[in-house]
């Protein structure tokens, strides 16, 4: 029987984004599945404070809080589904919270890959064969900001293989409820995630990238790319519409080999290079530590 476990971003129960993954959870229900929520707001999830001990330390993290926990969660589960409001323009903070410590699981996966057997990596490792899938909760169309692409890339980051990213708009609490056309969408979505049917749904809109769903590029050239994701398109221009023909999906960032690579060929370095610079940097800083600011806080 395989599990689906649906992540709710949103502190208000019985808000759009509850309402949507238990509507999901039902479809995969009907289809044989095992299922189960977690409220990403009471968890308890510390901000990341860059120490980078789970570098060093093969994924361990000195922060005592819910996070491990989470990541067993959605390692034992066979699908995934996010489901999170937008806030001014991008996702609730705790999803946020949730994305800033990725590293600890791309610590992990590069202890994993460091172990295995020559031929091993040739194929897709059984975390990336999950699938999964996200909804982005909007009031209105000209306000969705990014919250979706981030969605759709902790999706990712989790080691799941996004089938589906798309927002559901609806502007007060419990309102998609009355969205049938959306309801019967995303029970069919649930069917989907217990059935592990792994053929991804495209975007629904022209010039929005395949990976993550985000529709906001940084333009090299005649090369758009992706700054989610880093998913890259050529730019044409055809009869006075821009056209972005997007290279061969590969998952961009956000995959275990994704994070492995940002890891090994950037973070790791990173580590060398303050150290050789440490006495330096130390000795640069004396002249801003001679000058007394004060700190302002609440009550003081």
């Amino acid at each position: 029987m395989p599990k689906i476990l649906a992540l709710v971003g949103s502190a208000r129960k019985w808000g759009n984004a509850e309402v949507l993954a238990r509507e999901a959870l039902l479809g995969a229900q009907e289809a044989g599945a095992s299922v189960a929520l977690v409220r990403l707001p009471e968890l308890h999830i510390e901000p990341c404070d860059g120490c980078l001990k789970c570098v060093l330390s093969g994924g361990t993290c000195h922060l005592t809080d819910d996070l491990a926990w989470l990541l067993a969660q959605a390692q034992a589960s066979d699908a995934l589904l996010l489901a999170a409001p937008t806030y001014f323009l991008g996702p609730a903070a705790t999803v946020k919270l949730v994305i800033d410590r990725l590293l600890m699981r791309a610590t992990t996966l590069a202890a994993q890959a460091a172990e295995s057997k020559p031929g091993e990596g040739s194929e897709p490792s059984p975390g990336w064969r999950k699938v999964g899938a996200a909804i982005a909760v909007c009031g209105v169309q000209e306000w969705r900001g990014m919250t979706l692409p981030y969605l759709v890339s902790l999706v990712q980051g989790l080691g799941f293989q996004p089938l589906d990213g798309f927002h559901a708009y609806a502007p007060g609490p419990g309102e998609v409820l009355l969205d049938e056309a959306l309801l019967a969408r995303v029970h069919h979505l649930g069917r989907r995630l217990a059935l592990g049917q792994a053929e991804s749904r495209p975007p629904e809109e022209e010039n929005v990238c395949p990976t993550c769903r985000s529709d906001a590029f940084a333009l090299r050239g005649d090369v758009a790319i992706c700054p989610i994701c880093g998913q890259e398109a050529w730019v044409a221009v055809q009869d006075g519409h821009v056209h972005l023909a997007f290279a061969e999906n590969e998952g961009g960032r956000w995959t275990e080999e994704g994070l492995a690579a940002f890891l090994n060929d950037w973070v790791i370095p990173s580590a060398g290079r303050f150290l050789a610079h440490r006495q330096e940097i130390k000795a640069l800083r004396q002249r801003l530590e001679v000058v007394e600011i004060p700190w302002l806080r609440p009550g003081g």
